[in-house]
Order: structure tokens, then sequence, then C-alpha cells
């Protein structure tokens, strides 16, 4: 399972590559840990591959999730910008009723368009 994730990860996020990157995919070091970094839009973070995607207003490939509301409030005043691992889930983008999958309070939009989403339990900066 754990191959088959980032492996589906990998090529959700080389799909929608628009340009040239250094590192056109977020590395995922198991199920349930992503490392990458870090931006906030529209209550939702994005995580990118690449530290210059960030600066880049809709810049992609990249992969949309939330974590629980205070755990957004914290990482938006402190990380926005910020190299992070995030652990969680994810889930597949066609489990979306109406446009959108909650996670503990937030709303994922999917702003990033991928086939999956990021539901964070943790933000940290990454080591």
């Amino acid at each position: 399972m754990k191959a088959v994730l980032t492996a589906t990860a990998a090529l959700a996020l080389t799909a929608c590559a628009v340009g040239p990157s250094s590192n056109t995919y977020v590395h995922a070091a198991g199920d349930t840990a992503f490392t990458g970094w870090l931006r906030f839009a529209n209550g939702e973070f994005q995580l990118y591959g690449d530290e210059d995607q960030v600066l880049q207003p809709f810049s992609r490939p990249c992969v949309s999730g939330a974590a629980s509301r205070d755990e957004m409030r914290q990482a938006m005043g402190d990380l926005n910008g910020a190299k992070v691992t995030i652990t969680g889930r994810t889930a597949a983008w066609s489990q979306a009723a109406n446009g959108r999958i909650e996670h503990a309070g937030s709303v994922i939009r999917n702003d990033c368009g991928g086939g999956f989403v990021i539901l964070a339990d943790d933000i940290r900066p990454a080591n």
C-alpha cells in the first residue's frame, strides 16, 4: 500500500506540472508523512515539492489539504512559506461531496486540482 500511495502521489503531482522544476513532486516518507514547502490559500494548505513554487501564484504541481482549525491557525502564523513535514492520511478527491472535503473543522476545496488531498493531523517544520 505504501509503495502504491507514494507512486500515486508522485504521478498525480508530476502530471500537473506546468514548467520545469528541479523537484516536481512532494516527497512522501511512508503512508503518513509528507515533506515540502507550505502555502495557505482559501482556507486550505498547499504543499509544494519545490521551494520556488511557493513564491509563484498559481504554481503547480501541489497537493491541497487541511488540518484542524487550531493547527491551521498556528501553521499560518508560523510556517507559511516554510519547509514542513505534515503527518496525516490521504483521501481520494473522488470522495468529495459538493466539491469539498471537510476535515477537523476545516474545508478542503482542492485548489491544486489533484486526485487526492491530505487530511493532516500535524504540521511541523522539517528537519
